[in-house]
């Protein structure tokens, strides 16, 4: 029964794990406005926070930085820090770089002549 008990309580992680449930006392807003506001990045998408155990959160998200990768990752894990967040995966991108995800469009003011396919109207 103990066992069960657990399963089912894991079960239940798990799935809150599943539907992508923002742990308690996380603002994704709050948190990507305060990375915005570190120097040289220029924009912060993707940003998933979950915890598995309600006390380790964990965060991913996807930066675009004009600028050294590596401060910045620094300067994002120490910002995360205060947010409780202690175990982060940081995708970076530079700003002519396109996110292999297709739902990621960066605002950059200049659009350099990568991309093959052009605009019909």
């Amino acid at each position: 029964l103990f066992i069960l008990i657990n399963a089912l309580k894991n079960l239940k992680e798990t799935l809150s794990l599943f539907l992508d449930k923002t742990p308690h006392g996380i603002d994704i807003d709050k948190l990507s406005e305060h990375i915005l506001k570190i120097k040289d990045v220029i924009d912060v998408h993707h940003i998933h926070v979950w915890s598995i155990d309600g006390t380790h959160n964990c965060a991913t998200m996807h930066v675009v930085t004009g600028k050294d990768p590596h401060g910045i990752k620094n300067e994002i894990r120490e910002k995360l820090k205060d947010h409780g967040i202690h175990h982060i995966t940081l995708e970076l991108e530079s700003e002519n770089e396109h996110c292999e995800n297709d739902h990621c469009h960066i605002n950059a003011s200049h659009s350099w002549g990568h991309h093959h396919h052009h605009h019909h109207h």
